[in-house]
């Protein structure tokens, strides 16, 4: 809510500036319905306001009525990136590495498949092809319904091949899912266990309330599919 709180806000503002200023400045209605947007999906419209297909792409039309917002994000991404002494990925346990999303040519070597949480990204072409690529979009610092979630994480706990999940820097959606998968592969007992081993391999993993929130739904909906530890 205060994501959508926020947008919300901001949309107000730019529309007032556009109306009260006129001329040039009506183009700051095209940001005003940018983070407009942006806060709908919030408020309940979910990630699909962002209009991320499978194949790691976005619809064009969500990318044309977002773009001002998306540049925004896509800078302040890049910034970070630069700016930040944290290693891109870090490794939870044999065939597990979670981390920030990469670019083409970062992609750890052996990598066979990648889970990718983002909503407001593009998925680099270099990444996506490179080996099995899955796009399970979720709004940032939020989640996505038990129901739509589990499904794909028994389908990835089978894989042999080594699996990286990545979010925008690897921390909130990352470490969610990580943890749930560590408890869908059964190498965690409980779900304060498999977020401790994600931490550990990435301190910088942090939870909204609502994030641990659904771990914990996560770890119940999983629990009868989690073999017993060997």
């Amino acid at each position: 809510m205060k994501y959508s709180l926020v947008f919300a806000t901001g949309a107000a503002l730019l529309t007032f500036l556009a109306t009260r200023l006129g001329g040039a400045w009506w183009l700051l209605l095209w940001p005003a319905v940018g983070f407009a947007a942006v806060a709908l999906a919030y408020a309940g419209g979910g990630p699909r306001v962002f209009g991320k297909q499978p194949d790691g792409r976005m619809r064009p039309e969500a990318l044309l009525v977002l773009l001002p917002y998306l540049l925004l994000t896509w800078g302040t991404w890049h910034l970070a990136r630069k700016l930040s002494r944290e290693p891109p990925h870090a490794e939870v346990v044999p065939g597990l590495r979670v981390g920030r999303r990469l670019l083409s040519g970062e992609l750890p070597p052996g990598t066979g498949a990648v889970l990718d949480l983002t909503s407001e990204f593009i998925e680099p072409r270099g990444i996506r092809t490179a080996c099995r690529y899955v796009s399970l979009p979720i709004l940032d610092a939020s989640t996505l319904p038990v129901d739509r979630v589990a499904p794909v994480l028994r389908e990835l706990a089978t894989l042999r091949e080594p699996l990286y999940v990545h979010c925008a820097q690897g921390h909130g959606r990352t470490g969610m899912l990580a943890a749930a998968l560590l408890l869908a592969r059964g190498e965690a007992p409980d779900a304060r266990t498999a977020l401790t081993l994600v931490q550990r391999a990435r301190p910088g993993v942090r939870l909204s309330p609502a994030q641990e929130h659904a771990l914990e739904e996560l770890a119940s909906a999983l629990r009868a599919s989690i073999p017993a530890p060997g």
